[in-house]
């Protein structure tokens, strides 16, 4: 298991594996953590819709994959062992393109995709998977399903953009593969063999759109929503029972609350003391920052909240979050209305995608300088019943769901490490020119056809008019 950031190590949430291997990054790839840090942070300010700008800024990310690539195809020792055990099949996320690299020089039968995600740009692309951009979001859109002309036109741009992003990635890491490992064929041709992709998607909740058999949803498998034993530790647990509305904030283990502008902290604190009967929960990295709520008497700062637990605790009246898809899937499942607040990648798709259900409502990151929006639309969300009505709604169908994400996801990999490739699985539409694909040559015939037809019947009415009419004149002479 390669490792790039070190705050993320121990959080594979890998429980009965074993045997781990984790590939520590060298003092390289440390320094590109860094850097790349630096643009996380920025990430609370910076302007994420433009999509040229996305795939302009993508070079930190290549250098960053392609350094922690190189570093695993150098493992010698490491890959003489992985061969040794001549696996049956292999699972790799289909995010980072290196793993296919890994698996064609390691010669293992059978492969399998999985995706964190609900779905990426550059792997629907290679796999033949319709993008449907009339009406379905690409991964970074900032755009629900129903846009307008200029919006369809910017969600294109957008799969155009991050299509290229993450393909930049690949590609330069199967140059690196060529060099290090001698492989000779590039991810654009593996990815596409692989038996099945399990994505972090749940139809009853995501955007629907083009899928086909080879793409599996196994969204939510990691949700526990045992309430039994999804008790609130201390002290969170007397926290809760301070006033009778509890809010929790969290933005995610990327993206950081004690990294955000001063100019946003100061107006949630205005929220807090505006909102003086809620108690917040606040997930703030920073323990040094004591200053920072000192006098504010509603809130509760801690590194780390047990965030699964207290979705699923009925004291907890709303969650203000960011939108990543672990935290997503797990308010949906838990039923909860909530303050989205994107800040960056799939996080503004994922916030239109619950919004849509009736159990959120979504602010621009820039509204956070704006206290009294904030603590307005707090308000309207715990307020008013029909928040938490729609949100447990929705919650209610996603447990009750007729497939079990366990269950499929077992299946799935039980039968490809049985059967390996399936190429009669493979979309044949992948292969075709765009001509093919969208029938622009039968369009184009019909065209032709229908052309032929009016100009074949404009000459016979030119003829029988200019008959007529010629005799007539004719006759008047």
């Amino acid at each position: 298991m390669p490792v790039v950031d070190f705050n993320q190590r121990n959080r594979t949430a890998l429980v009965s594996s074993k045997k781990q291997i984790f590939v520590e990054p060298d003092e390289k790839v440390v320094e590109l953590m860094k850097e790349t840090q630096k643009f996380l942070t920025n990430l609370w300010i910076a302007d994420t819709s433009n999509p040229v700008n996305m795939w302009l800024n993508s070079g930190a990310l290549v250098a960053l994959f392609g350094a922690q690539c190189e570093k695993v195809m150098k493992s010698t020792e490491l890959l003489k062992q992985l061969k040794a055990e001549h696996f049956d099949v292999a699972i790799t996320e289909a995010f980072d393109s290196c793993g296919y690299e890994i698996i064609e020089h390691l010669q293992i039968p059978s492969h399998i995709s999985v995706l964190s995600c609900s779905r990426m740009d550059h792997v629907s692309s290679a796999l033949g998977q319709p993008i449907a951009p009339s009406y379905v979001p690409g991964t970074q859109s900032i755009y629900g399903e129903r846009m307008n002309i200029y919006e369809r036109f910017l969600n294109l741009l957008q799969f155009f953009a991050g299509n290229a992003m993450f393909a930049d990635i690949g590609d330069y890491e199967f140059e690196l593969a060529k060099k290090v490992l001698g492989v000779q064929r590039s991810w654009r041709q593996i990815l596409p063999e692989t038996s099945f992709l399990l994505t972090n998607h749940i139809p009853l909740l995501d955007f629907p759109a083009p899928t086909f058999d080879k793409i599996v949803p196994i969204g939510g498998i990691s949700v526990q929503t045992d309430w039994k034993k999804l008790q609130v530790p201390e002290p969170w647990d007397t926290m809760m029972n301070m006033r009778k509305k509890n809010v929790l904030i969290s933005f995610g283990s990327n993206i950081k609350s004690a990294d955000m502008p001063e100019e946003f902290k100061k107006s949630l604190l205005e929220v807090f003391q505006d909102v003086s009967d809620v108690t917040f929960l606040w997930k703030y990295e920073n323990p040094a920052d004591k200053k920072l709520t000192c006098g504010v008497l509603n809130v509760n700062r801690g590194e780390w909240l047990p965030q699964n637990e207290i979705l699923a605790d009925p004291r907890l009246d709303a969650f203000i979050t960011h939108g990543g898809l672990a935290s997503i899937t797990e308010l949906a499942m838990m039923g909860k209305p909530a303050v989205i607040v994107p800040i960056f990648a799939d996080q503004t798709r994922n916030a239109e995608m619950l919004k849509r259900h009736g159990g959120v409502e979504v602010l621009h990151k820039n509204d956070l300088k704006n206290p009294k929006k904030v603590a307005e639309t707090l308000r309207k969300v715990m307020n008013d019943p029909s928040y938490r009505q729609n949100a447990e709604r929705l919650a209610g169908m996603l447990n009750n769901q007729p497939t079990d994400a366990k269950q499929t996801l077992i299946k799935h990999v039980e039968f490809a490490a049985k059967f390996g490739k399936l190429p009669t699985m493979d979309p044949h539409g992948r292969h075709q020119s765009l001509i093919e694909y969208y029938l622009l040559d039968i369009i184009a015939i019909a065209l032709l056809v229908i052309s032929l037809l009016f100009w074949v019947v404009f000459k016979i009415l030119s003829r029988i008019f200019g008959t007529c009419f010629g005799t007539k004149k004719t006759k008047s002479d």
